[in-house]
């Protein structure tokens, strides 16, 4: 007696298995971020476009569970318009009389998010849907420009801008560099996303998604930019600032397979 019923149960968990497979969906999809910054050092920063495309992974445990793993390559980042003078209250250490201007950061990364989605619809995973869990990301690039092209650039951030030639002279200051290199950048951050969306029967999608970061985008301790070594040289010291990503994601996508 045992016997058979051991081998019912084993059937039973080879047919859901193979009815969980069956429902397996590998999906591509892409679209606009509206990127930005928040943290202590986030003040005057303002929102910037960029857009994601990669590779969606979804696992069915059931008509309503599955699990969503994906891979996107994400663009984020902020901008900053700042204005001032070398001579007086500066919001900018400069080598030229010039010093008006916005400040762009393009921070290029490879977000691996491991979402939970709930599927309010059909058994195919049609209908509207929910999404949440955590996102680890991987930095592959960044840019930090501005509109005149000077490399010599450096933008204090916050409210420290304006106590930049006070008495006595702060001990350090956050700013960011003009440049491309990363050694003052986490290569590895880790976060959130949460979202909702609706998906259609032929496997056409349409969803909107917050991502926020736990980790901060800069080191901690002070910058090591080149910007920063001629004013170094007169003792001015640069930290990174306090800084995390924050992104809102319209995506539109479609999933291959399935039922």
């Amino acid at each position: 007696m045992k016997k058979p019923m051991l081998s019912l149960a084993v059937l039973m968990g080879l047919t859901s298995a193979a009815h969980a497979q069956s429902g397996f969906r590998i999906g591509l999809k892409g679209g606009a971020n509206l990127a930005s910054f928040t943290g202590t050092d986030k003040k005057d920063t303002k929102s910037k476009y960029g857009f994601s495309a990669g590779a969606t992974f979804n696992f069915p445990l059931s008509d309503l569970i599955s699990i969503q793993p994906e891979l996107l390559y994400s663009q984020k980042g902020a901008k900053l318009d700042y204005s001032g003078s070398s001579n007086s209250d500066a919001s900018v250490f400069k080598n030229s009389n010039s010093v008006s201007g916005t400040f762009g950061q393009t921070l290029s990364y490879i977000d691996v998010p491991l979402l939970v989605r709930v599927n309010t619809g059909g058994s195919d995973g049609s209908g509207l849907f929910f999404e949440f869990g955590p996102q680890g990301s991987f930095l592959i690039a960044q840019r930090g420009f501005i509109d005149s092209g000077d490399k010599a650039t450096v933008v204090l951030m916050g409210d420290q801008r304006n106590n930049a030639n006070a008495s006595p002279t702060p001990t350090s200051l956050p700013a960011v560099a003009v440049g491309t290199s990363t050694d003052d950048f986490n290569k590895v951050v880790v976060g959130y996303a949460v979202g909702l969306g609706y998906q259609l029967t032929n496997g056409l999608s349409l969803n909107v998604r917050y991502s926020g970061d736990i980790s901060q985008v800069y080191k901690d301790g002070m910058g090591t930019a080149d910007a920063y070594k001629p004013y170094q040289a007169f003792g001015s010291k640069f930290t990174n600032p306090n800084l995390h990503n924050s992104v809102f994601q319209l995506q539109a996508g479609y999933a291959f397979g399935g039922k």
